[in-house]
């Protein structure tokens, strides 16, 4: 009865066995030995996992002398060596596309990596079989042509005349060229240019006080001073302009400055103060100076209620016309007046009052609420109305003091 080799499965035949078919035996183990001595196996890795099989007697992948890694591997690709109790020496060279591990058993394992080559030694000793890089420990073969030394990297660089240490040249193992990357070398794409991808920064100064970045979190891009000081700007012409081009701000050295609405200019200063084409809309005006007006115009605010309180906020509005005839006597309150007056400041606003055939007027009179005596001109207040016209009320109120006023008043008819 036959028996096969342990390592190669080559097939021993007894005496007086295969009468008739010995040649067939004897050349399948002659091809068995091809593979054994020089075979070349290309082996085709899918999914993560693939045994390579010698099965005796029968030409099989674990045959081979030198195996090609390919395919298209999903991942790391183990390759287990079977059967585990047969000895193997295997040249490997991995263009898989994956790292590949080699094992046999529970013993150790040799990870030829994507591109690598490696010289595998499978110890068959069964269940807990190991696998050994031989290669590995011919680094000082290498030594001699002063690229590489295995057992010292920092002779291998002196050797090639570099100062770096290997961390410092692995800073240009970049991935990207123009792409920014962490802890790599800054470079530039093809055509010169350099990208921060979204959250990275350009970072100046020792506290990494100004940044420049884009925040992907709010689609909005940064020049952000962290600093203690002053973000300044400087040229001679600075300009703001739209991303289509348009104007949106001016500055000239020693000159004017000029804000834009749809790229017109509205707001320009002068050598003597400000120059706006437009119209000016403002909560507040302070001037420091004498005032030359050409123009006034004073909000009127119109009402048709002819009875209650009559609530004139001096902050919104000028002159209050009722335009309906009124049918009863009326109070008035001034408000926001303590809060919007300085000490020493005073305001005026005016009330219109439509009278019918019965005449009504204002009677009582507030500042914030609170009942005030109006000083009138003439010298006494109205008691009354005047029938068929309107009457205008002036009042002007004066801050003496803190929520202290004094109020003066008069009516006039207007027939």
């Amino acid at each position: 009865m036959a028996t096969y080799t342990t390592n190669g499965g080559i097939k021993k035949i007894a005496t007086g066995d295969e009468s008739g078919t010995w040649g067939t035996s004897t050349n399948t183990n002659f091809d068995i030995l091809d593979r054994l001595t020089n075979g070349v196996g290309a082996i085709t890795l899918t999914g993560t996992t693939h045994t390579l099989t010698t099965t005796d007697g029968t030409l099989s992948d674990g045959m081979f002398k030198v195996l090609v890694l390919g395919g298209s591997p999903s991942g790391t690709n183990t390759i287990t060596v079977a059967p585990n109790d047969a000895q193997k020496l295997y040249f490997i060279k991995n263009g898989s596309g994956q790292d590949a591990v080699i094992s046999q058993g529970s013993g150790a394992n040799v990870t030829v990596g994507n591109g690598d080559s490696a010289i595998v030694y499978c110890d068959g000793a069964g269940a807990s079989a190991a696998v050994a890089d031989i290669s590995s420990d011919f680094g000082a073969l290498k030594a001699s042509n002063n690229l590489s030394d295995l057992a010292s990297a920092v002779t291998a660089l002196t050797n090639l005349g570099l100062t770096a240490t290997a961390a410092e040249i692995n800073y240009n193992d970049i991935t990207t060229l123009g792409t920014v990357q962490a802890s790599k070398t800054v470079t530039a794409n093809s055509s010169g240019n350099v990208n921060w991808p979204d959250n990275e920064k350009a970072q100046f100064g020792d506290g990494s006080d100004l940044q420049i970045y884009h925040d992907s979190s709010t689609s909005n891009s940064f020049i952000d001073e962290q600093g203690t000081g002053n973000l300044i700007i400087r040229g001679t012409q600075l300009q703001l302009k739209n991303s289509s081009g348009g104007d949106m701000a001016d500055f000239t050295a020693n000159g004017a400055a000029q804000l834009y609405y749809s790229a017109v200019a509205k707001l320009a200063t002068t050598s003597t103060g400000v120059d706006i084409t437009g119209t000016a809309v403002t909560d507040g005006v302070t001037v420091d100076g004498t005032l030359d007006i050409e123009e006034v115009f004073e909000l009127v605010s119109t009402g048709t209620s002819t009875t209650g309180t009559v609530t004139f906020n001096i902050v919104s509005q000028g002159i209050q016309y009722y335009t309906a005839n009124q049918t009863a006597n009326r109070t008035i309150n001034f408000t926001n007046v303590n809060s919007s007056l300085a000490i020493g400041q005073s305001v005026t606003g005016a009330v219109l009052m439509t009278q019918g055939s019965t005449a009504y007027y204002l009677n009582a009179y507030q500042v914030d609420g609170s009942t005030i005596t109006p000083k009138w001109s003439g010298g006494s207040a109205p008691t009354e109305g005047n029938a068929s016209g309107i009457d205008s009320y002036s009042f002007t109120i004066i801050k003496t003091a803190d929520a202290t006023f004094t109020v003066l008043a008069s009516q006039t008819q207007f027939a």
